[in-house]
């Protein structure tokens, strides 16, 4: 799912540069959805936790805090606690998931009474993902709790004194970004024949195929990114869509960077083909 709220320690999620900047787990539902169905799917709701990762971005320089010693102090033996309890089982906590699970539990506290809550948790989960990668390791799991707790507690602090100001300075700009997004949105799916929505949330991506093959790599979530289109292309270069007049179903397909893809085309080329066809089928017609 997409981090809504920060993940306990030991679940698969990355932070996806090539999706807009968002976190995802590796049980997220992740699809691209086609033209008019997308079209549909391009709400306000369906943009907060892209416009989420965005304002964070643009007042992260504003809202920058440090964390409080007695922040930490009060931080370390919960943390050491369950770091402890975690010893004993299968997968040993990294100072990074002990960090977003604490940061959580507070994201839980904070938001209760929230005017909107589904905004100020997707705001607050954000920060707290940012902060702990920022700060913490996700390969310490042999290094003993109380050095461990430190580095987690640190950085989840840090984020509790950042998440405020994220609040505040993003609700001054939010509505105009879900107003931009929800057109991004509709424009991708009417240019690009779709988008990818993760468990409902559209993802602003700068290349389909980029953002798929990060999905693949950093959280295991494989995505078929697949037009009805069917181009071919004789020695000649003469384009054939097949079907006479009528629209044809084919496989344009994107995949992972660098996946083999034999003779299919790329996306561009294929829009380009199909452009070419409908203007000499509208001259044959004058």
């Amino acid at each position: 799912m997409i981090l809504a709220s920060a993940s306990v320690p030991g679940v698969a999620q990355a932070a996806l540069d090539s999706c807009g900047g968002i976190f995802v787990e590796g049980n997220a539902n992740c699809q691209f959805v086609k033209a008019e169905e997308c079209e549909t799917n391009c709400e306000v709701v369906s943009v907060e936790q892209s416009c989420v990762a965005e304002l964070y971005t643009q007042c992260d320089q504003r809202c920058v805090e440090t964390s409080t010693t007695e922040c930490t102090e009060t931080c370390e033996p919960v943390c050491t606690m369950e770091c402890t309890t975690m010893e004993t089982t299968a997968d040993k906590p990294n100072s990074k998931g002990l960090c977003r699970s604490d940061c959580a539990q507070r994201c839980d506290d904070k938001c209760a009474g929230a005017e909107n809550q589904g905004r100020c948790h997707k705001t607050c989960a954000h920060t707290c993902n940012k902060k702990c990668d920022d700060g913490c390791r996700d390969d310490d799991q042999e290094v003993t709790c109380e050095p461990k707790c430190t580095t987690a507690c640190s950085a989840k602090c840090t984020a509790t004194a950042n998440t405020d100001c994220q609040l505040e300075c993003q609700s001054t700009s939010f509505q105009q970004c879900e107003t931009t997004r929800v057109e991004e949105c509709r424009t991708e799916c009417t240019q690009t024949g779709g988008a990818i929505f993760c468990d409902g949330q559209f993802v602003k991506v700068s290349s389909l195929e980029d953002c798929a093959a990060e999905l693949e790599a950093e959280a295991s979530i494989s995505i078929d990114v697949r037009l009805d289109v069917d181009v071919d292309v004789d020695v000649d270069g003469d384009v054939d869509i097949g079907g006479g007049d009528s629209d044809t179903e084919a496989s344009c397909a994107l995949g992972p960077v660098g996946a083999g893809r034999g003779g299919a085309f790329s996306l561009a080329a294929a829009f380009a083909a199909l452009a070419l066809v409908r203007r000499r089928r509208q001259q044959a017609k004058r």
